[in-house]
């Protein structure tokens, strides 16, 4: 098991808040695309 200090740990969790955030901002917009596509198809 590894330990971390208490500085790595606010780091790994900023990091990880982060890419959720990215993580989710690109899923809406390709929800948007995808949903913009199925419209215009039918």
């Amino acid at each position: 098991m590894i330990t971390l200090s208490d500085d790595e740990v606010v780091l790994l969790r900023s990091l990880l808040t982060a890419l959720r955030a990215i993580k989710v901002r690109d899923i809406d917009k390709a929800l948007v695309i995808l949903s913009k596509n199925d419209r215009g198809g039918n």
